[in-house]
């Protein structure tokens, strides 16, 4: 049997099989249970979990999250049922699992932004919730699905259809709570995205205090906290506020620069510019202190429940926090997500027609500027009322359609596109699920859907860099991502979330009264081709040796010869052709994984 390790958990029901079901379940502690005296939360550690009770009323907070055993108890005498439960999430700062017990009934939740996920299975006559899918796949021997790997070979995955990767097990939409009694499940909302109403001036002051509440989560009296600063209008922030937090609880901050190796790069002069107003210790690492991209990637990476697409930097992540946990951080801060909460998408357009037709041109002719768009084709495309499954149904006729830049796309996601080495039988594959999928979108609007999608796309990488780093020391935060940043920005008005003329006018009101003016003028944001070129330069090897003995090829998902097409020449850009090449080195890394360390090894079912 797999034992539960790390941050794993498992919640089991109120009745004789999910006791038996715990006491299969080997490696973890019983830190709840019921009324009744039966297990309920099983963990492997408790490091990062708080829990309390109060009468037939249990909580159990597991993540980062500033509240106090005796604050939990208070909270946990509010609940008489699990409904309850929802007040708890919206008080509390931070990025967690929250687990409610009320009487014999279970409610556990992740967070809404996708960082924290629930997963269930049925195994050994009972269901088994967890935080992790790896635990209820290894307890139901859960084959692989290869319909949805195949789906994970888009290029972009809306996150609507990113189920888990194993047979029979089911994940919990973020922003649902499943609850959990000896019956069997039940899902319930507890978050829905935002109307984006509020105006500018007071939408800044709450992201500010948001975001402020999200960094001082992260930051105990007298710790240490590293935070990334590249001198965008992302982490520079972040940086500031944790400052600020630092200060207040005699705290140390360590800012991090990584030096690029591009000329052109304007990174480090803004990022010199902030460094002069910041307390702290700076540590400036240069272009060879550390891995380049690509640096590992053939290594089999442990602990993820699907493929990642950061993996040609993890080996530069690692051995960053590796570094910063050796001058004393446990946590690293990061900008990650920054882009997805404070900037619309440029569908908004297509919102804007509908919700504030007054504002829609002068948006229209900044981004008829930049692209030449004829004005004909932005008519059409706003004049689009395609529902989105009927979008996703369309997409399916599209995959191998090459992109244009040149024309308007105002749809509910970027456009679908599969990689050129894709075989037929995978986008037939994906086909299937596109024009069968009656997913209904996060929010009537596209902007705030595809935001929300964006979100949950990256939350979902971040969360698994976060588990990584973690392991050598100073784990990767994104405060951006946690609910509360989220909310806030979604509920701005999206003509006044962009600008015409102005960079991130949402970022810039927001911290305008804490940080200095010209560490706000910046217009740019940092390309990294360089590293992407120098990387595969210096690390082919890497790919080649995913090539050789491909599981994406055994499994009829990949063909050779287009696949060794792509791993032998170098992109001429750095978008389809780079991400072509992170979908291959994540699946390719996650199967092989599996044969490494096998997450299955006997059968509760």
């Amino acid at each position: 049997m797999r034992e539960l390790s790390g941050e794993e958990f498992a919640v089991v029901p109120d009745s004789a099989a999910g006791q038996a079901l715990a006491e299969a379940q080997r490696g973890g502690a019983t830190v709840l249970r019921y009324a009744s005296g039966r297990p309920c939360l099983l963990a492997a550690s408790t490091g990062e979990l708080v829990w309390a009770e109060a009468g037939q009323a249990r909580l159990a907070v597991i993540g980062t999250c500033p509240v106090t055993a005796g604050h939990l108890r208070h909270m946990a005498a509010r609940l008489s049922c699990l409904a309850d439960a929802d007040a708890v999430a919206e008080a509390l700062p931070g990025s967690y699992h929250l687990v409610a017990v009320v009487g014999g009934q279970v409610r556990v939740q992740g967070t809404a932004s996708g960082t924290r996920r629930v997963y269930h299975a049925r195994a050994g006559g009972a269901v088994v919730v967890s935080g992790q899918a790896v635990v209820p796949a290894a307890l139901t021997r859960a084959a692989v699905d290869a319909r949805a790997l195949a789906v994970r070979l888009l290029m972009i995955v809306p996150p609507a259809l990113a189920e888990p990767l194993w047979e029979g097990v089911s994940m919990v939409p973020p922003g649902e709570a499943v609850h959990l009694d000896a019956g069997g499940v039940r899902l319930r909302a507890w978050w829905r995205a935002p109307e984006p109403e509020v105006p500018l001036r007071e939408g800044a002051a709450a992201v500010r205090a948001a975001l402020e509440e999200a960094v001082a989560a992260r930051i105990g009296e007298g710790a240490v906290v590293a935070s990334d600063l590249s001198g965008g209008l992302d982490s520079t922030p972040v940086s500031f506020l944790a400052a600020a937090a630092a200060g207040e609880r005699s705290a140390k901050l360590i800012t991090y620069v990584q030096a690029i190796d591009d000329p052109e790069h304007d990174d480090p002069v803004w990022a010199a510019r902030a460094r002069a107003h910041l307390p702290g210790e700076h540590q400036v690492a240069g272009p060879g202190d550390v891995p380049m991209w690509f640096a590992g990637a053939a290594e089999a990476v442990a602990g993820l429940d699907e493929p990642t697409r950061w993996l040609r930097a993890l080996a530069r992540e690692l051995a960053t926090s590796a570094l910063l946990a050796g001058r004393g951080a446990g946590v690293r801060l990061t900008g990650h997500g920054g882009d997805e909460v404070t900037l619309p998408p440029g569908c908004y357009l297509h919102d804007l027609a509908r919700r504030h037709p007054a504002a829609l041109w002068p948006h229209l002719r900044e981004q008829r500027s930049k692209t030449r768009w004829p004005l004909s084709a932005c008519a059409r495309a706003l004049a689009d009322r395609r529902p989105y499954p009927a979008w996703l149904a369309d997409q399916a006729k599209t995959l191998r359609a090459p992109l244009s830049s040149f024309r308007p796309d105002f749809g509910w996601e970027p456009p679908l596109r599969m990689p050129d080495w894709t075989t037929e039988a995978a986008t037939d594959a994906v086909r299937q699920r596109l024009v069968a999928c009656a997913a209904e979108p996060y929010s009537p609007l596209r902007a705030q859907h595809q935001s929300l999608s964006a979100v949950r796309s990256i939350a979902a990488s971040v969360d698994g860099l976060r588990t990584l780093t973690g392991r050598v020391g100073a784990a990767v935060h994104a405060p951006y991502l946690d609910d509360h940043v989220v909310t806030a920005c979604l509920a701005v008005r999206l003509d006044q979330r962009t600008v015409p003329g102005v960079y991130k006018p949402l970022t810039r009101a927001a911290m305008g009264p804490v940080m200095p003016a010209a560490c706000l003028e910046r217009t740019t944001k940092g390309e990294f081709s360089a590293d992407i070129y120098q990387g595969l330069r210096r690390h082919r090897d890497q790919l080649l040796a995913l090539l050789d003995g491909s599981l994406l090829v055994e499994r009829g998902l990949a063909d050779p010869v287009a696949l060794r097409r792509a791993c032998v020449h170098t992109p001429a850009e750095g978008g389809p052709g780079v991400l072509s090449l992170d979908v291959f080195i994540a699946a390719e890394n996650w199967l092989r994984t599996l044969l490494t360390y096998p997450a299955q090894e006997e059968s509760c079912a």
